[in-house]
């Protein structure tokens, strides 16, 4: 059985500046911290040989899923997404965070050092969701989505304990919606929605008529945080970036998920044709303890750690 998204790492120039950016913006707390060195992890998580880091996993206190792992690597890196003038690229986009109050949030997203990158636009999720919406810029130029949520009783979503949330989902751009999100089902995640957004080209900064088709999936049985967000610019094509979402380049690298037989989700993805990045490796990382982990490349490159703990 796969879970959730676990952890996403998140790769930073400035560990200390990133830390205070997230706890001060959305009250969030370490959960551990240490070290990203040695031969497993540079296998892993397609590391240069001799690079390290030192890292910080980060969300709400009591959360368990959803998390941020930052990075700082010993050797600087550029932006994955460069100046973001190619938002139609394919590969994970945005870290999503859930807020009480829209405007507060944009408040101190701004006071702790992130930038706005559009002002919240209200639109309707699906009949019972609808949500004020904004994009802003962390430190390092890596794009967060907080929004507000108007949720109608009984809804998935309604469960909220009206703090910032862990990770409600992360998105990526992908080239055929409706491949990707094949991929993903084969994992276990299912459709909460599923909508193609028309005119909202300022919002989200594309040609006039391009259509959005966005897709949120969630795990059955498990958490409504740690959801996957797929996005596709219908009519507006990119290019990967898995050649350049690599440490020590700054952004999102990849996203973890716990399972309970690794060798059983090593056969399933062999399974659906995913090309896998590394071999299966023991490692030792905050948070997690020691673990049996593998990467692999999604539909669109984007880079997927599944790991499986180790009994001590």
């Amino acid at each position: 059985m796969i879970s959730e998204i676990r952890i996403a790492t998140v790769a930073v120039s400035d560990l200390t500046r990133s830390r205070a950016f997230y706890e001060n913006t959305f009250d969030y707390v370490c959960h551990g911290e240490g070290a990203i060195a040695g031969p497993a992890l540079e296998s892993l998580w397609n590391m240069p040989p001799g690079l390290d880091g030192h890292s910080a996993v980060l969300g709400p206190e009591g959360t368990t899923t959803g998390l941020l792992r930052l990075v700082q690597f010993n050797k600087p890196g550029q932006q994955i997404w460069g100046d973001y003038s190619t938002p139609q690229n394919r590969g994970h986009y945005a870290l999503n965070i859930r807020v009480p109050e829209i405007r507060a949030a944009m408040r101190r997203l701004q006071e702790n050092g992130g930038r706005s990158k559009s002002e919240p636009n209200y639109w309707t999720v699906s009949p019972d969701i609808s949500a004020w919406d904004s994009l802003s810029y962390d430190p390092d130029g890596t794009v967060v989505d907080v929004f507000e949520l108007e949720v109608a009783p009984g809804s998935l979503l309604d469960d909220y304990d009206g703090r910032c949330s862990a990770l409600q989902t992360v998105a990526m751009h992908v080239a055929d919606a409706r491949q990707s999100a094949r991929f993903y089902a084969a994992l276990g995640f299912r459709p909460m929605y599923d909508k193609l957004i028309e005119g909202m080209e300022d919002f989200f900064k594309l040609p006039k008529g391009t259509a959005l088709h966005n897709i949120n999936l969630v795990m059955p049985g498990g958490a409504n945080i740690g959801r996957i967000e797929i996005a596709q610019y219908v009519g507006w094509h990119g290019e990967s970036l898995r050649n350049v979402a690599t440490p020590p380049n700054l952004g999102i690298l990849s996203l973890s998920m716990a399972t309970d037989d690794l060798q059983a989700t090593e056969r399933l993805l062999y399974s659906i044709g995913a090309e896998a990045l590394s071999n299966s490796v023991e490692a030792s990382m905050p948070v997690l303890g020691t673990v049996r982990a593998r990467t692999y490349y999604g539909a669109d490159g984007e880079v997927l750690e599944f790991y499986q703990p180790i009994d001590a």
